[in-house]
């Protein structure tokens, strides 16, 4: 599949171009992985059997810097078909502009790996860190995924993206640093995750629940 998507990449995509050119490419294939990303996030919430995955990631019960490494594997191979396409396309044009000596391209994708780690590990933290404007109209402030997290209802499924703020803007899922107010404790409740001994619940439950999902 990869090497499929490759040479249809090659086939569409001008890789052969100036810096200016091939940086305005990297900043698309960015902004299809982020909407991939986002995607991803938001058929995760809403079907009922990638729910039954994903709510092991909402099951902790407080913002910590672990939170964000809680997960199954399985939700990742379920969502490859999303996700793998953009990653795909974002290496071949890393591994084409280091080849051609174009530095731009490159300092731009590592610029978005950057915002990306950051947002993700300062996000699950305890942290408190709310980008100024105007860049909070462009950038997701960390702390924001912290209503992502909120056991508050009117907080369910919103804050979907990572890194950029346009898609749950777009989709109408985004909050702003005015309600977290509004949080009032994180996690699921009454979670089946957290019944059970860490090890089976992240490993076998995920498993067990998806199966039953789909009534198998």
């Amino acid at each position: 599949i990869e090497e499929q998507l490759v040479e249809f990449y090659k086939k569409i995509i001008p890789l052969n171009s100036n810096i200016f050119v091939c940086s305005v490419i990297m900043i698309l294939a960015i902004l299809l992985q982020s909407f991939s990303q986002y995607l991803s996030h938001y058929l995760a919430h809403k079907i009922p059997s990638l729910w039954s995955i994903h709510e092991l990631h909402h099951s902790p019960k407080k913002m910590t810097i672990l939170s964000g490494t809680r997960g199954s594997r399985l939700s990742d191979v379920i969502t490859s078909p999303i996700i793998l396409p953009t990653s795909i396309l974002a290496g071949l044009l890393i591994k084409t502009y280091l080849s051609q000596g174009l530095i731009m391209p490159i300092l731009i994708y590592i610029l978005f790996l950057s915002l990306s780690i950051i947002f993700n590990s300062i996000g699950h933290s305890s942290l408190l860190l709310i980008y100024p404007k105007p860049i909070n109209y462009i950038l997701m402030s960390p702390s924001l995924h912290w209503l992502h997290h909120s056991d508050n209802p009117k907080h369910f499924s919103c804050n979907l993206g990572n890194t950029f703020t346009f898609w749950d803007k777009l989709f109408g899922s985004y909050l702003d640093e005015e309600n977290l107010r509004d949080i009032k404790g994180y996690g699921v409740k009454n979670t089946d995750y957290n019944k059970y001994h860490p090890i089976y619940a992240s490993i076998f439950l995920p498993i067990i629940k998806f199966k039953r999902s789909l009534n198998f």
